[in-house]
């Protein structure tokens, strides 16, 4: 999950420019900031293989994704039929990223303003200097995914065995395809519900999460 920590750092260094800008006019940053996705709010159900783990992914949003809550729930075949089971939660509100590990009862907390993204790229805000310094790059193909047109982007990491494409509808990853290390993953929607309303009882956190810093 080295891209994934990559990116994030780098959408912490987006952030830090996005606070100066905010120093210089408010009202005028509020304005700018790009919606997150083209639907205001929707639910998305996604599954995802890898290395001979099946993981279903549902991810819930509302305010064209100021609010989002993604869960995923997992299992891969160990030693024959033994089972690892893997649960986990993350909660996106007001700059904040909430990450829980539910089968372990641990979490931590995130400062990531308007720049996190739940595929892991915020397509609609990246510059073209970080664009340039992971490998992204958008082509002028164009895919079909539940009846919805997708943009093809691919990326190809300069530093870090990491490659693959996204077909991406509205900010929205609905399919992709990378490889990581010489290990495959595939990830796709099967379910979109278009302007469901987020349940807010999916914004609560357990009362026996203990949260831990970043790193620990």
């Amino acid at each position: 999950m080295r891209i994934a920590i990559f990116i994030f750092l780098a959408l912490l260094s987006l952030e830090a420019h996005a606070q100066k800008q905010k120093k210089t006019s408010k009202k005028n940053v509020q304005k700018e900031i790009p919606k997150r996705y083209a639907l205001g709010s929707g639910e998305l159900l996604l599954f995802s293989e890898m290395d001979g783990m099946r993981t279903k992914i549902t991810v819930s949003f509302d305010k064209h994704g100021a609010r989002e809550v993604t869960e995923t729930v997992g299992y891969r075949a160990v030693e024959q039929d033994l089972n690892l089971k893997v649960h986990s939660k993350s909660i996106f509100l007001n700059g904040i990223l909430t990450t829980m590990d539910l089968q372990e009862g641990t979490g931590t907390r995130y400062s990531v303003g308007q720049f996190a993204d739940a595929g892991g790229i915020n397509f609609s805000t990246i510059t073209d200097s970080m664009k340039k310094e992971i490998g992204l790059e958008k082509t002028s193909k164009m895919d079909t995914v539940l009846g919805y047109p997708c943009e093809v982007w691919n990326i190809a990491h300069p530093t870090i065995p990491f490659s693959g494409k996204y077909s991406v509808w509205g900010n929205l990853v609905l399919k992709s395809e990378t490889m990581t290390n010489g290990v495959p993953m595939k990830t796709y929607a099967v379910k979109i519900e278009a302007n469901k309303p987020l349940d807010e009882s999916l914004l609560s956190i357990p009362e026996d999460i203990v949260f831990k810093k970043p790193g620990e």
